[in-house]
């Protein structure tokens, strides 16, 4: 494969720059459990200034999110009313976080799950809202549509102006409208994320993980003993790669960083654990296997992949995702996503796994796929697919399983046991 050079030392020094500026993002307000909020489900009017910085909500109820009713997920449920045909139809929440220097931010970037609409303040400034009318929105004022299906786990993605943050505490106000009160759920979640500036937003590989990047850009194989190195970006084969590092493409951007990272984080350490490392090396990847695939699915009906690829690039498309967050963000993790994880999973836990892009299917119908690539100490190599929770061995001539799977060309992947080569991406899921 032909190596990419630097062009001169300055793009040098604009990798070493990027390196140091890797946690340029800094969370404000964390997913889930690790964030309390105070709230007010009574139905009962509000003055105007609920949404300042300055109102007292001491008197009102507190728990971590996610809150709502009518979800499994949820950490705090709340109260609908006596009245289960005719629930409030607005809930309130507030959170306060601290910031010592304000100006250290340009950008700020809302990931949120509103069941059904919401509006969200900041000191006391509307930023943002969501499945709402125009205009004054009033304690009865309906969400414009329902939330259902998979659509309603969609973590909506907003970027704002951080010009309205203080030095000192700033709070966050959100009201969550119903579209109807025989309803059957609420549900509240959300992240926000500080940036310095627009450039820190967009996702650059760093020069650490440039052989993996590249290598699965040009080849669609990244070799088992290649391991997969913070900075590591993909955006499918259709993503644009400048020398610098920048990335990219019309569908989101992932993001191997294990320092910004706690979900994957976690994921890693059960990679590491007494668990995982008494076990053969085949039972080894199999149980990684099941952990992928019971990680990348919130549950046995949510983990097809065409309802989470359209929404993650509608969504965040040419955005950089966090691996580790790409199950909450969307509901369930497609086939890049967990062959991905898988990777680093194996890398971890001391196994020899390829990272591997193709297609799959026959003559008459298939589609964009990734998966992985087991090379066991006795020579013997396996397919891990968890996809189609599948784990296939190849021989030397390959098997009825194997030769479904496709170059990006739709040409056998695996003859005489060898990946085959593909130098032009095209167009594809994956």
């Amino acid at each position: 494969m032909r190596r990419i050079q630097f062009a001169s030392p300055l793009i040098l020094l604009v990798l070493i720059l990027f390196a140091s500026r890797a946690e340029a993002q800094t969370t404000l307000i964390p997913f889930g459990k690790q964030t309390t909020w105070r709230y007010q489900d009574d139905g009962q009017p509000l003055l105007p200034n609920w949404i300042e910085p300055k109102f007292d909500d001491s008197k009102w109820k507190s728990g971590t999110a996610p809150l709502g009713y009518g979800e499994a997920d949820i950490s705090t449920t709340m109260s609908f009313g006596s009245d289960p045909q005719q629930k409030t139809i607005t809930a309130r929440f507030r959170h306060s976080f601290q910031i010592t220097e304000p100006s250290q931010f340009k950008q700020l970037v809302f990931m949120i799950r509103s069941d059904d609409g919401c509006v969200v303040y900041l000191n006391g400034k509307e930023v943002l809202r969501h499945n709402l009318p125009q205009g004054q929105i009033k304690p009865d004022t309906r969400a414009l549509k329902r939330s259902e299906g998979l659509e309603e786990r969609l973590y909506q993605y907003f970027k704002i102006d951080a010009d309205q943050l203080v030095s000192g505490s700033n709070v966050i106000a959100i009201e969550v409208h119903q579209v109807d009160p025989r309803s059957s759920d609420l549900f509240l979640d959300l992240a926000l994320r500080g940036y310095p500036d627009d450039n820190a937003l967009r996702p650059k590989m760093r020069e650490q993980a440039r052989q993996a990047t590249v290598d699965y850009h040009a080849k669609h194989f990244v070799d088992p003993k290649i391991k997969i190195l913070d900075g590591y970006v993909d955006g499918g084969r259709g993503m644009k790669l400048e020398e610098t590092g920048k990335a990219f493409s019309r569908r989101e951007l992932i993001i191997v960083d294990r320092q910004r990272d706690e979900v994957l984080k976690r994921h890693l350490a059960f990679a590491r654990s007494e668990e995982i490392k008494t076990l053969k090396p085949l039972k080894r990847a199999t149980r990684l296997a099941k952990y992928v695939d019971r990680n990348m699915s919130l549950d046995k009906k949510n983990r097809w992949s065409t309802p989470a690829v359209v929404l993650l690039t509608r969504e965040y498309a040419n955005e950089g995702v966090l691996l580790g967050d790409v199950t909450r963000l969307c509901g369930a993790g497609v086939c890049r996503h967990r062959a991905l994880l898988f990777k680093l999973l194996g890398d971890e836990a001391g196994l020899d796994v390829a990272l591997v892009r193709g297609n799959y299917g026959d003559a008459n119908r298939r589609g964009g796929h990734a998966w992985n690539e087991l090379y066991l100490p006795d020579g013997r190599r396996f397919i891990i697919d968890t996809m189609q929770r599948r784990i296939v061995p190849l021989g030397s001539d390959g098997s009825q399983a194997s030769s479904r799977y496709l170059t990006v060309k739709n040409k056998p992947w695996y003859q005489n046991s060898e990946p085959a080569d593909s130098k032009q991406p095209q167009e594809s899921a994956n």
